[in-house]
């Protein structure tokens, strides 16, 4: 029996209230002072950051302490704003493995430095952690939430998804977490819904199923985590029921569902996460609009818009996921973000649609031949691997919380 969708009404009298804190955002750029404050406004209170090792160890801690600044940096500001940092963790460090999207599990030194990399990041950030006791004057605003790995489920993220091996990196991550804070919530790291080519990527149910079977793995996570990129919202309710279905058979009917990246792109094309700026303001409506109406059903504890601003050469619809422009002006679908959180759409300057659409126009024009490429590529994730690779790289050398996540290097993340 195929389930049935509600959506929700499009006016927001009558749209089915949100808890508090449902609609969260997920920046593709380090976030500045400013910029938190203004999500502050638009009614934002939770924002997911990356957490990569291979930017705090570079090099082995035998050799070099493990440099915690930027993250710090970004935890202080989101704490003076009053709002709650989750991190997605990933990128493993070249002394511990070759590329950075190789899972730290396939030796013993592997999966001991992953422990430890964990516990120290709990020990610093979580509610008994160093950073807090030396920080008493912000907002005690501790990271309870932890999101291991990205999209393991394609080869932009893990060189060979593997479900086993996952299963694995996550039992690790499960123990040691929840050793270090029994209120922590581990979450399945955010799959691509559904990748176009299959193999060498996995789909997100056969991955979940496949995590299952690796067995004893149900104490270790909290939630799980889903991308659901899709051409128009109505194709996220699949992913979701799907999902959804499968934990239920296993006994995680309790469990939730997490969806940690979301988004459509301003362009008007190629790919077909770009819908126009229009389509993109009406994409994020029915897409939460869709959340709204079943998010009781289908278990889901919240959704982060990918992303806050636009942000160049980053992936195949980077250059235009953000509700705000890089001049961070509003874009429509900003005004349509405000109306679900509750927040002040007025803060930021309004973007001349005209100008906009005639810029979004010219980008896409000027990209077509070659997103068309990369978008045949191995993963036909909207992130390609050579973006992936250059955010961890430049994070490395990121010096403060205003300049950018990405460089020109051609090394593993977005």
């Amino acid at each position: 029996m195929v389930a049935t969708l509600v959506l929700a009404p499009a006016s927001a009298s009558a749209r089915p209230p949100l808890p508090p804190g449902f609609i969260g955002i997920s920046p593709q750029s380090p976030v500045s002072a400013r910029e938190f404050s203004l999500m502050a406004e638009a009614g934002i209170s939770s924002v997911r950051l990356p957490l990569f090792w291979n930017a705090v160890e570079p090099k082995s801690p035998s050799y070099a302490k493990p440099n915690w600044s930027n993250l710090d940096d970004e935890v202080s500001l989101a704490a003076e704003a009053g709002i709650r940092v989750m991190v997605v963790v990933t990128a493993s460090p070249p002394w511990v493995a070759p590329e950075t999207i190789d899972l730290p599990v396939r030796t013993g030194f592997q999966r001991q430095a992953w422990a430890r990399f964990l516990r120290e990041a709990a020990q610093r950030y979580g509610p008994l952690g160093s950073f807090w006791s030396e920080h008493t004057k912000l907002p005690f605003l501790p990271i309870r939430t932890w999101e291991i790995w990205n999209e393991e489920n394609l080869v932009t993220w893990a060189r060979e998804p593997n479900p086993t091996e996952y299963a694995t990196l996550l039992r690790i991550a499960g123990r040691t977490l929840h050793r270090v804070d029994s209120g922590s919530q581990v979450l399945i790291g955010g799959f691509f819904g559904q990748p176009l080519q299959i193999p060498p990527n996995v789909g997100s149910d056969t991955f979940l199923r496949g995590i299952y079977r690796a067995g004893n793995v149900k104490p270790y996570f909290d939630g799980v985590a889903l991308h659901p990129y899709v051409a128009n919202a109505d194709g996220m309710g699949h992913q979701l029921t799907v999902l959804r279905r499968i934990m239920n058979a296993h006994g995680d009917r309790a469990t939730p569902l997490y969806v940690t990246e979301l988004g459509w792109g301003s362009a008007a094309g190629p790919t077909r996460w770009e819908v126009g700026v229009q389509g993109q303001a009406n994409e994020l409506n029915r897409s939460f609009a869709l959340l709204s109406a079943n998010r009781v059903r289908w278990n889901v504890r919240g959704a982060w818009w990918f992303s806050w601003s636009d942000e160049g050469g980053t992936c195949l619809f980077c250059g235009s996921a953000g509700l705000l422009t890089t001049k961070r002006e509003a874009k429509p679908s900003w005004y349509r973000f405000n109306e679900w959180t509750g927040g002040d759409a007025a803060i930021v300057p309004r973007a001349r649609l005209s100008t906009l659409q005639a810029e979004e126009e010219e980008r896409s024009s000027a990209k077509s031949s070659s997103t068309k490429k990369r978008a045949a590529g191995s993963s036909r994730s909207p992130k390609t691997r050579s973006a992936t690779a250059r955010t961890a790289a430049a994070l490395v050398n990121r010096s403060s919380p205003a300049s950018s996540r990405t460089s020109s290097s051609s090394s593993p993340t977005r």
